[in-house]
C-alpha cells in the first residue's frame, strides 16, 4: 500500500513542479498563478498540491519508524520542524487570506510574516514536510517531501513575474526590501 501512495504522491509533485516550471519560463501561457480563480488551472494545481501533502502526511503514517533514526532525533528536530512549519504556513495563510492563497488576486500583503520573508507559506511548508519525514523516520517520506519541496520552492519563481506586472514598484520595493524565502541578514531597504 505504501508504495502505491508513494507512486501517486510522487506522479503529482512531478506534475506540480513541471506545471510551476512551465508558469515560470512561458508566463504567457501559465497554469500558476492561475489566470483565474475558478479556471483549470487553479482547480487542477490545487489538485495536485492536496495529493502531495496528503500523500506524504499518509506514507509518514504507512511507513512510519523504516528509517533508522534516533529516536531524540525524531523527537527533538522532526517534531518541532514540523510543528513550526505548520504554524507558520497557517500564520501566512491567516495573514494573506484564503482566497488570494488560493491564487485569487488580493492586496501585497506585508503584515504578520510577510514583514520577515515574501513567501512565508512556502517556507512553512517545506519546513512542515522536512519535520514530518524526519519524525516519520521513512525513507518513502522523505523522498516525497524532497519532491514536495521541489514544486513549492519552484512556485515563487513563477508568481513573481505576476506580482510584479500586477502592483509594479509596489512589488519591486517590497522584492528588493526582503528576501525571497528566509534570510538572517539585513536587506536593503528593510525597516
Amino acid at each position: 500500500m505504501a508504495l502505491v501512495v508513494f507512486s501517486v504522491t510522487l506522479a503529482a509533485e512531478v506534475l506540480a513542479a513541471a506545471s510551476v516550471a512551465f508558469s515560470a519560463a512561458f508566463p504567457g501561457r501559465r497554469i500558476w498563478p492561475p489566470p483565474r480563480p475558478r479556471s483549470w488551472q487553479a482547480y487542477c494545481l490545487w489538485l495536485l498540491f492536496v495529493v502531495s501533502g496528503g500523500g506524504v502526511a499518509a506514507l509518514g503514517i504507512l511507513d512510519w519508524g523504516n528509517l533508522a533514526l534516533a529516536p531524540w532525533t525524531r523527537w527533538a528536530v522532526g517534531a518541532p520542524l514540523w510543528l513550526a512549519g505548520s504554524g507558520l504556513a497557517l500564520w501566512a495563510v491567516v495573514a494573506l487570506g484564503f482566497t488570494p492563497t488560493l491564487g485569487s488576486e488580493g492586496t501585497l500583503a506585508r503584515r504578520g510574516p510577510y514583514r520577515f520573508s515574501r513567501n512565508p507559506q512556502y517556507v512553512g511548508f517545506v519546513a512542515a514536510l522536512m519535520g514530518w519525514a524526519v519524525l516519520a523516520a521513512s525513507v518513502l517520506t522523505l523522498l516525497a517531501a524532497l519532491g514536495g519541496a521541489t514544486a513549492l520552492i519552484l512556485a515563487p519563481f513563477a508568481e513573481e513575474p505576476w506580482l510584479l506586472k500586477r502592483y509594479g514598484a509596489a512589488y519591486e520595493e517590497y522584492r528588493r526590501a526582503l528576501p525571497r524565502f528566509i534570510s538572517f541578514r539585513r536587506r536593503r531597504g528593510a525597516a
